[in-house]
């Protein structure tokens, strides 16, 4: 069974528990959207972009508010759940401004007909699984544009994040959304099936674990309902020349300590050519070594606590693991004798490819580094991995860069550049990544009735 509560990170005590909704309340909550979206449906497009403005509006007015309950909720250090929050508030002002261009009627060549037209029309209710990680913006990007497309929403949040779920959903009411239209929800995971089976439940998205993937995507395809899942990663991020290799070395180090390095496409296997690896490493270690493990709220925090006790104990678990299995621990990846759930930031080393860190996601504060050949060597060790979210390679010589990042087989590369996301362009992944896209038209699209209407005279 979920238990939704507040565990603040930074202390370890209880805050406040959440009673989860009985299953047989479940079907009122279905009642409700559907309900809402026969009325949602038909409001006009501009109506429902104006209430996303406001919701941004709102955001902004409330950051400070909003950034502390995550801090507590998950350990978000303050200034990340800014930024966090302004994503938000910019992915909302985005689709309102940009709904129409993708949302209106695509024309196709008549073909023999008078005309021939594609509607774009929502589907119904839609129900989200999202995780603790970034507790706002998860759900923003999937919300946010089918609200605009005319979908209703039963939103299940992580547990750990039950405050920062509902202020979402406050939110959105007080910028004028309907009520039922979003529907905050204590679901235990258990009983996602009680959701998707009803037929007014048209499809999901889940952000999370490959197994909560595998599990909700086999409940859907069983009740023939569309899904978007944007899972795990193994993201590599490669090296491949540089001619400040110590300022490098600390702005990759500080994007994979970002969120304590729980975020899916942080960079978990760093991939760095021969003649600049010893560098890199002595850099990378002087740049985990100095960062300063605190509470959220802290002014010089560099990093903060893990998002629980559990998560934290498994990664120095599987960091001891590697360590007895052949591994070289630079520095850190100890649990820290305080309250919350602390660690010292890792680097590993000599990793072999083919072991538990080589192959499968480890969500937390580790820079492993991994030493290439050369360019071949580096894009054979990049796409050693049954991932593909996201990826980047860091050069100086752009029209490399833009020619090694074509070979990564991933669904996101970047080059000079990494964990970046915005409802301007797509998000999403490949193989044990998941499937389907996020943000920007994709997003606009993947939950409608690409309803064909053909006129002949």
């Amino acid at each position: 069974m979920s238990r939704f509560a507040v565990t603040n990170a930074n202390t370890g005590e209880l805050e406040e528990e959440f009673p989860s909704v009985p299953v047989e309340e479940i079907p009122g909550y279905i009642d409700r959207g559907h309900d809402a979206f026969t009325a949602w449906k038909d409001t006009p497009l501009i109506e429902r972009s104006a209430i996303l403005r406001r919701f941004a509006d709102l955001v902004d007015a409330n950051a400070d508010e909003m950034t502390d309950i995550i801090g507590r909720e998950m350990g978000k250090p303050k200034q990340q759940g800014l930024a966090e929050v302004d994503k938000v508030a910019r992915t909302a002002r985005w689709f309102a401004d940009h709904a129409h261009m993708y949302l209106n009627p695509t024309e196709l060549p008549s073909a023999g007909a008078a005309r021939s037209y594609v509607r774009h029309d929502p589907l119904g209710v839609l129900l989200g699984i999202m995780p603790w990680n970034f507790p706002y913006n998860q759900i923003a990007r999937f919300v946010i544009p089918n609200l605009v497309v005319g979908n209703a929403i039963i939103m299940k949040q992580a547990s750990i994040c039950p405050k920062s779920s509902q202020y979402f959903a406050d939110l959105l009411v007080e910028a004028g959304l309907p009520v039922g239209v979003y529907q905050n929800i204590y679901l235990d995971s258990s009983h996602a099936e009680e959701v998707l089976k009803d037929p007014r439940v048209k499809g999901f998205s889940l952000t999370g674990s490959e197994a909560a993937g595998a599990s909700v995507a086999g409940i859907a395809a069983k009740y023939l309902k569309r899904s978007v899942l944007e899972l795990g990663g193994n993201d590599p991020l490669v090296v491949l020349d540089s001619t400040d290799v110590p300022a490098l070395a600390k702005k990759v180090v500080g994007i994979r300590l970002t969120n304590a390095g729980q975020v899916c496409t942080s960079p978990k296997r760093f991939i760095v050519v021969d003649e600049l690896y010893d560098e890199f490493v002595a850099e990378a270690k002087k740049a985990v070594e100095a960062t300063k493990v605190s509470t959220f709220d802290d002014p010089e925090v560099g990093m903060g606590p893990l998002s629980s006790e559990s998560a934290r104990d498994e990664i120095v678990e599987r960091i001891a693991k590697s360590v007895e299995d052949g591994s070289t621990l630079v520095t850190g990846g100890q649990k820290l004798d305080r309250p919350g759930w602390f660690m010292s930031p890792a680097l590993l080393t000599d990793i072999d490819p083919d072991s538990d860190l080589g192959c499968n996601e480890l969500f937390g504060p580790a820079v492993m580094i991994y030493r290439a050949k050369d360019e071949e060597d580096a894009l054979r060790l990049a796409n050693h991995s049954d991932y593909g979210l996201m990826s980047s390679v860091w050069t100086d010589d752009l029209e490399k860069g833009e020619r090694f990042a074509a070979r990564i087989n991933a669904g996101m590369s970047f080059v000079n550049s990494h964990m970046e996301s915005g409802p301007e362009y797509p998000f999403g992944g490949i193989n044990r990544s998941g499937y389907g896209r996020e943000n920007a038209e994709w997003a606009l699209r993947a939950f409608t009735n690409e309803h064909l209407i053909r006129v002949h005279p």
